[in-house]
């Protein structure tokens, strides 16, 4: 029974871990791609001319930078988090992971994040999970909860 629910868990945890991993190639790959820039790397494009354009475009850049580097370090915490879920241990961590994959501003993978994430914290919510991750034993008849009737 234990290894059915471990086995439930292990496809939403291994797409977390992918997107975990994604999240860092990204962020890795924006961090050096800025550092590259202001080392004059590829030449330099020129900058805007007005006061109001330059303040947009450094606001955008540093913006972009601190995402990136936002995901840098949430993205470890994700393959972490997915990790103990697939092997039914540490519930907060586990579930933590799925959300961090939600935000778009932890997460630079945040499309294909939210349908992992949400498919994760649907697998998390389950009775028979949550006893798993607590520890607990199911009884050997744990049956979920019947439609209504006239369903």
């Amino acid at each position: 029974m234990m290894n059915d629910i471990l086995n439930k868990l292990k496809a939403p945890a291994i797409c977390l871990i992918v997107v975990g991993a994604l999240n860092g190639l990204i962020s890795i790959l924006t961090i050096l791609g800025g550092v590259a820039r202001f080392a004059g790397i590829g030449g330099r494009g020129s900058l805007p001319t007005s006061d109001a354009e330059r303040f947009g475009f450094y606001v955008g850049t540093f913006a972009s930078y601190a995402s990136g580097l936002l995901a840098l370090i949430v993205a470890p915490v994700i393959i972490y988090g997915a990790i103990q879920m697939m092997k039914g241990k540490k519930y907060g961590f586990a579930k933590a992971s799925a959300i961090l994959a939600i935000i778009p501003f932890t997460s630079c993978c945040f499309l294909i994040g939210i349908p992992i994430g949400i498919w994760a914290l649907i697998v998390l919510s389950k009775p028979d999970v949550k006893a798993v991750f607590k520890g607990e034993s199911l009884p050997p008849n744990f049956n979920p909860p019947q439609p209504p009737p006239n369903f």
